[in-house]
């Protein structure tokens, strides 16, 4: 039996959780209303993740290897291969290099949010610093002249074309500057002007050359995944704003419906109360009528009332510390006699995190529900089991009943889909569970065979601490 994701349109349950990661839900997603949450979730980690912002990340760390590059590169030109070069005003641009980045570091741990500007000028001010460096070691004829390449390449992906022309147009300027004044290079080629294997020059050449394109294909590739997974996340938070909407909207329904159709429900059981009061001696038939009027109502106004808790109470918990063994004995607790004969728990590893219980304890009861009910026939036994996978949770629901139609496995999920007969389902727990799954962090598998039974598993982070928890 394979395992696969619980589909529904639009939605994605296969979701990452690890509690570092940018797309992790905002913890006060869980505590505040939905919609305006997500919003800012989703404004938040717009910001958090701008191509400006993943691209400064990385030039912070490029600027930190080309500032030992820089005075090894120095180091070697003076000290092995003994050429004469303004060594104070080299080490003094180094320097200017490293203490500007150091500035630019600390500066972003306290301004995390980088417009694109500051980006451009950091390229900006290194363009004027890779062409001072190359000034001041042999202009034109400095090898490392490619290396104006690497700034115009991420400009060109991060920045916008107006960007991207500024540090084009600096770096033609810079390298056209260096034929006027520069420092030149002792004469390193050969008496006869050929620049043969054994050339200084040939090698520089080959050696920048070398260093442009690892760093160029190194900067594209790094900030491009960054970029995807920036999308991805975005996409992912979109995903969970979309959901979390609907649950809003289904508790305010389920409210507004119960408020708006109390009074004339109350209406039809008093009427039915008297009916039955009043025909006492009508025939069998009529006095059946009017009880089964009266117990229909109070049919409707036990569905509209748990409609309106399990689509509210998946909102707004707090998390609380527990144990797998202390959520299943919860869950034991929320079933009857009967079911509790037919539930088999295995707790496994009893170790502690923290969840909203509530939510969790009320998503599992819908799925060991929906179990029974799927095995009534046969009556068999409903599997809950827990297990701990790295620093993951998972929560197995498994029976053996009549299984669900692989031709509607896309469909489970949507909010009033049940595989149910019309009157005994109200097709709310699996996408309560799906949304409980996401708005945690976590995911929800579904496998299904007609005729042999069907397994889910609830799948959650092992947060450890409550401020990892989502709230």
């Amino acid at each position: 039996m394979t395992h696969t994701p619980l589909p529904s349109p639009g939605y994605d349950v296969r979701v990452s959780t690890a509690p570092t990661h940018p797309e992790a839900p905002s913890p006060d997603v869980l505590s505040s209303p939905p919609r305006s949450a997500f919003r800012r979730s989703t404004g938040d980690m717009a910001a958090r993740l701008s191509s400006s912002d993943i691209a400064l990340g990385w030039l912070v760390r490029l600027r930190w290897h080309a500032v030992a590059g820089q005075a090894l590169t120095v180091g070697v030109a003076v000290r092995v291969l003994e050429l004469k070069l303004p060594v104070a005003p080299l080490l003094a641009l180094v320097a200017t290099t490293a203490v500007s980045n150091l500035l630019l570091a600390l500066w972003l741990r306290r301004e995390p949010e980088v417009r694109p500007g500051l980006l451009g000028a950091v390229l900006a001010f290194d363009t004027a610093l890779l062409t001072g460096l190359l000034a001041l070691s042999g202009g034109p004829a400095n090898p490392f002249a490619m290396l104006y390449l690497v700034h115009v390449t991420l400009a060109a992906i991060v920045l916008g074309p107006r960007w991207t022309a500024l540090i084009a147009m600096l770096s033609v300027l810079g390298s056209t500057s260096l034929f006027a004044c520069h420092v030149p290079l002792p004469d390193t080629v050969n008496p006869s002007g050929s620049h043969g294997l054994d050339s200084l020059h040939v090698v520089g050449m080959w050696v920048a050359f070398t260093l442009t394109a690892l760093i160029i294909g190194f900067v594209v590739a790094r900030v491009a995944a960054a970029l995807r997974d920036r999308h991805a996340a975005l996409a992912r938070t979109q995903r969970l704003a979309a959901r979390a909407e609907k649950l809003a909207s289904l508790s305010t329904l389920a409210a507004g419906a119960a408020h708006e159709l109390g009074t004339p429900l109350g209406t039809i059981a008093i009427a039915a109360n008297e009916l039955d009061a009043l025909i006492l001696e009508a025939p069998q038939e009529a006095l059946e009528d009017a009880r089964l009027i009266r117990d229909e109502v109070e049919r409707c106004r036990d569905i509209l009332e748990r409609m309106s808790a399990r689509a509210g109470q998946t909102l707004g918990e707090v998390p609380e510390r527990t144990t797998p063994s202390d959520v299943l004995a919860r869950l034991r607790e929320q079933l009857g006699t009967a079911d509790q004969a037919r539930l088999q728990l295995e707790p496994g590893p009893d170790v502690p995190f923290w969840c909203p219980v509530r939510g969790l304890v009320q998503v599992l009861t819908n799925l060991v529900r929906n179990g029974l009910h799927a095995s009534e026939a046969t009556g068999a036994n409903v599997v809950v089991s827990a297990h701990r996978e790295e620093e993951r949770l998972r929560f197995i629901v498994e029976d053996r009943g009549t299984g669900i139609p692989r031709a509607l496995l896309p469909r489970l999920g949507e909010p009033f889909f049940t595989t149910k007969p019309a009157g005994q389902g109200m097709g709310l727990g699996l996408f309560l569970t799906q949304t409980y799954a996401e708005l945690c962090g976590g995911r929800l598998e579904l496998s299904s065979e007609e005729g042999q039974g069907t397994r889910v598993t609830l799948e959650l982070p092992l947060r450890k601490e409550s401020s990892d928890a989502p709230r």
